[in-house]
């Protein structure tokens, strides 16, 4: 009796109706996009990349900033 309790909830999770669908059923045409010439230039540009992985972390660092400023102001008026 208890090698059945320990085993079925495994054979439960084995033909669970939520298994993920394999690739060749799924429609990936939703992920496809066109690129432009002017896109695919600017993804080879080191410059752009660079500059969008810099506003990145500027964008990053300032909503950090942001928060720790809403804080302090929460915590100096509740004192």
């Amino acid at each position: 009796m208890k090698y059945l309790l320990l085993f079925l909830p495994l054979l439960l999770i084995a033909g669970s109706p939520f298994e993920t669908l394999n690739v060749k059923d799924m429609d990936l045409s939703v992920y496809e996009t066109k690129k432009s010439e002017q896109n695919l230039q600017a993804s080879k540009n080191i410059k752009v990349t660079c500059r969008l992985v810099c506003d990145k972390k500027v964008y990053q660092e300032q909503k950090i900033s942001d928060a720790i400023e809403f804080y302090k102001k929460i915590n100096s008026n509740s004192d």
